[in-house]
């Protein structure tokens, strides 16, 4: 309405009226969009086409208002199927084309509403020749370097979906150009929610990409396969690669260049706060104290930008120095393949295109086809798991968790272990193998370490189980493998053992019925037992909190963020035993509730800016802490256990799903029963995560066969 009176209001010879019309006329199209009403696209189309003829030909908004008026002719095409509007549409988006010079970054939106028009037509009219001009101009959307990186990708991406069966080897280079594009969506003076919403709706593209490469057959099968893991590499995990890039191990810098290494460590924290104030309040303050809260923002935005530059400059700087010409770069193909040495690092790609699994051995990477493993089966099959997880009717769920873990064994966790020629059980003296997956976007949501035939005899050395032929470690990427496997210094006083952190969540303020866990204390004490000496954070029960706030008189030992945050750097082992909660809207959001949760939440975000040097172990014991289930981030890996390998720990301890109160207290003893010598942590050797919760895990399933929901849903992660 009030774009309807400022047109009204202005006389026809006034040069803005074009410009008031085009504005009446998107918001017609918006409401259109909304409500379907007919009358409001046709009034869009009448008033854009009054705007495109009030423009000058030479006007530099008139290739904008040209393709408004194309995209309102494709929305009404869209609802009437008259060809009259989208051959006009078409007419329209090559004019606004024509209109704006090669090299300018309108010039690229302007192609890519071109492409969209043509497919639309080819929609209806099923001629050839739109298909081909449509990949010709989506192509050059993405050439368009001044282009925003986003549209250049979504561009890529919609051309070689067209051209992978017509010219599969263009398809596949195109998307290559796409992968190396992700980080430039990203950039570090974004916060951490706008770089997720500039990542959002871009998952997958790498493993498009990835399933291009391999289905090249004119390349060799051992540099398809090389390609397409450095893609996966690239374009997964984009936000944990560029934290890794600047948590380089700084040992030798500091040892040879300590005031250099100073400044980059500085700037490095002061950029990963996880809010604006921390920035603003660590630089010198302004001169107009009476400065307002906008003025503030303006500021700290500004700021974020300088400290972006300033550690690029000191990054660059420190690459002039001799040997650290590749300081805090993500790994080369040769330090890829250096980290197979203890073991095969097996990921997976499951894409529309088609599914493989990438093996990454000592001898270099092969691929392996999983036909099985198609798209539409594997969502099904995702779908299906959950919603069994969820379900009420217990002994009908754990028959269906049952049988997809028979099909993800068959399908895809069989296969490569023949490949690896893992097909027996080790024998009684012989060592388990060790096997990293990195499973990758949706493969993430289904447990690879816990698919088999778990009905198989108890017996056959040949039983159909990963469980029972390596030991499974979970990895986002190889290059955070890389990272939990750097050098960690030694603790300083080596002779007295260095505590560990308990903390425990009995109840829960806030959470219905105090969110009470009834075997958490049983897991404290029995903790406390295992590991002399720990630290011990406890929930009170509510009836000994002193006000109805729910504060202790005990301050220092009650298990709120600053407490926990001030004794993990002490600390080389640190368990959570607590209420855990992936959001599936933010996963940076992601978090464990402790005593403070409403106010000051333990959240991925407020890990990212912790750096523990000492680190080993982090044991979260609580429900989702290795899920991430927004399905526009699913290739990012965000969620608690990550956070936790990137703060420093080597080996996380997580959580696929919500877990069984009882049974994460068995499987909690077992597993320090198994870590430390006669039970005891004295001597605690976290190098051993992996196999001594491959040890409980297999106790519990030994005894639970058919119920996978309560032991299957424990992973390790890292090194």
């Amino acid at each position: 309405a009030l774009h309807q009176d400022a047109v009204t209001a202005t006389p026809h010879d006034d040069p803005s009226r074009a410009m008031r019309l085009n504005n009446l006329g998107a918001s017609l199209q918006i409401r259109f969009e909304r409500t379907g009403t007919r009358a409001d696209i046709d009034a869009a189309v009448q008033v854009l086409q009054e705007a495109v003829a009030a423009t000058p030909g030479d006007h530099p908004d008139r290739a904008e208002r040209l393709f408004n008026l194309g995209n309102a002719l494709e929305s009404r095409f869209e609802e009437s199927n008259e060809r009259a509007d989208i051959d006009d549409a078409i007419a329209k988006h090559h004019e606004a084309v024509t209109a704006i010079p090669g090299g300018h970054p309108g010039r690229a939106v302007a192609l890519f509403n071109l492409g969209h028009a043509l497919l639309a037509r080819f929609g209806q009219i099923g001629e050839q020749g739109d298909i081909d001009e449509a990949i010709d101009v989506l192509g050059s959307a993405m050439d368009t370097e001044t282009a925003a990186p986003s549209l250049r990708i979504q561009a890529a991406r919609a051309a070689s979906s067209l051209a992978a069966a017509l010219r599969p080897e263009w398809a596949a280079q195109l998307m290559e150009r796409a992968v190396y594009l992700l980080p430039e969506t990203t950039p570090r003076q974004l916060q951490r929610r706008d770089q997720q919403y500039a990542l959002g709706g871009l998952s997958g593209l790498a493993g498009d990409a990835a399933a291009l490469v391999l289905a090249v057959t004119s390349t060799p099968p051992a540099e398809r396969a090389a390609l397409a893991l450095r893609l996966l590499e690239a374009g997964r995990g984009v936000l944990f690669s560029q934290a890794l890039e600047v948590r380089s191990d700084l040992t030798d810098l500091s040892a040879q260049h300590p005031a250099l290494a100073a400044r980059f460590v500085r700037l490095r924290d002061l950029l990963d706060g996880s809010a604006s104030i921390a920035i603003a309040s660590a630089l010198p303050e302004p001169d107009d104290q009476g400065s307002s809260a906008a003025d503030a923002a303006d500021r700290a935005v500004r700021d974020r930008q300088q400290l972006t530059a300033e550690l690029a400059s000191v990054v660059t700087e420190i690459r002039t120095k001799d040997g650290f010409g590749s300081f805090a770069q993500p790994p080369s193909t040769a330090e890829l393949l250096q980290q197979a040495t203890a073991g095969p690092v097996v990921v997976f790609n499951v894409s529309q295109y088609r599914s493989d699994a990438l093996l990454l051995t000592e001898d270099g990477v092969a691929s392996l086809a999983l036909p099985g493993l198609d798209i539409d089966t594997f969502v099904t099959q995702v779908n299906a798991f959950h919603q069994a997880l969820q379900s009420t009717e217990r002994a009908a769920a754990e028959q269906q968790l049952n049988h997809i873990l028979g099909w993800l064994w068959d399908a895809a966790a069989g296969p490569v272990l023949d490949a690896l020629d893992y097909r027996t059980q080790p024998g009684r003296d012989t060592p388990w193998p060790r096997l990293w997956w990195a499973p990758g976007g949706l493969m993430g949501l289904l447990p690879v370490h816990a698919a088999g035939h778990h009905g198989d005899p108890a017996g056959d050395p040949g039983r159909r189980a990963v469980i029972d032929r390596v030991i499974s470690s979970y990895t986002p990427t190889i290059a955070a493998l890389r990272h939990a496997r750097r050098p960690v210094p030694p603790p300083a006083h080596q002779d007295t053992p260095a505590p560990a952190l308990i903390v425990a969540m009995p109840t829960t303020p806030g959470l219905p019925g105090h969110g009470r866990l009834p075997f958490v204390r049983e897991e404290a004490r029995m903790l406390s037992r295992r590991l002399p000496g720990a630290i011990t954070l406890t929930e009170p029960d509510p009836a000994d909190r002193d006000d109805a706030s729910g504060a202790s008189a005990h301050a220092d030992t009650a298990p709120t963020l600053a407490n926990v945050l001030t004794r993990l750097a002490a600390c080389p082992v640190a368990h959570f035993a607590c209420h855990g909660i992936s959001d599936p809207a933010d996963p940076s959001s992601s978090r464990l509730l402790l005593h403070d949760h409403r106010d000051a939440p333990l959240t991925v975000s407020a890990l990212t800016t912790v750096y523990l040097d000492h680190a080993r172990l982090a044991y979260l014991s609580a429900c989702n802490t290795a899920l991430s289930a927004d399905t526009q981030l699913i290739d990012e890996a965000i969620h608690l256990a990550s956070a936790f390998h990137l703060a420093g720990y080597p080996h996380v301890i997580g959580t696929l799903w919500a877990i069984n109160d009882y049974v994460a207290v068995q499987i909690t003893d077992a597993f320090y029963a198994a870590l430390t010598k006669n039970g005891i942590g004295t001597d605690l050797n976290a190098t051993h995560a992996a196999i001594a919760l491959h040890e409980a895990i297999r106790t519990i399933r030994d005894r639970f066969p058919g119920t996978p929901s309560r032991w299957a849903s424990h992973i390790h992660t890292g090194a």
